[in-house]
């Protein structure tokens, strides 16, 4: 074997062995399945407004994190020092990141995705708000989209707000 074939069949491994470790579980400790495709950072924008409203859309951003096993953790742009009367509720509202689940429909390649996180008005605990979407995955695997529907709720129950819209999540690198 001379020095030429030597070389290219090393190089030619290297190039293979990133691709290998990709889906090895002992580097990501992710299974290679369909699901887990999702498993990753993500840099979502929103579309919602009122539902039913016929008002024009605002946009709402975040970073989501998929965990392998259906976990997932948000990181939104929220200021930790809060924003005044958010949805009309009076006083300075703030928010904490969102914790949820999401679960593959191997039927239809679907995603269905649950958030929740918690809101405090003035220093006091105010209710929660959850956050629904159902997404269709890329072929590529480089973004997911579908509807969202995301409802704010009081501590007695009752709703302050229920969001409609769309939102496109980008898998960051």
């Amino acid at each position: 074997m001379n020095l030429r074939t030597t070389v290219l069949g090393v190089a030619v491994l290297l190039a293979f062995v990133p691709l290998a470790r990709a889906g090895d579980t002992s580097a990501t400790g992710a299974l290679n399945v369909p699901a887990n495709r999702i498993v990753g950072l993500w840099s979502n924008l929103g579309s919602v407004s009122p539902c039913d409203s016929g008002l024009p859309p605002g946009v709402v951003s975040n970073v989501l994190l998929f965990h392998a096993g259906g976990t997932v953790s948000e990181n939104a742009p929220f200021p930790p020092s809060g924003v005044p009367n958010v949805y009309g509720v009076p006083g300075i509202n703030q928010r904490n990141n969102g914790l949820g689940t999401w679960v593959y429909e191997p039927s239809n390649h679907t995603y269905t995705v649950h958030l929740r996180f918690d809101w405090w008005v003035n220093g006091a605990y105010h209710g929660y708000q959850t956050v629904d979407r159902l997404a269709l995955m890329s072929p590529d695997g480089v973004t997911f989209s579908g509807p969202v529907r995301s409802v704010r709720y009081a501590l007695d129950g009752s709703v302050i707000i229920d969001l409609c819209g769309d939102a496109t999540s980008t898998r960051l690198p």
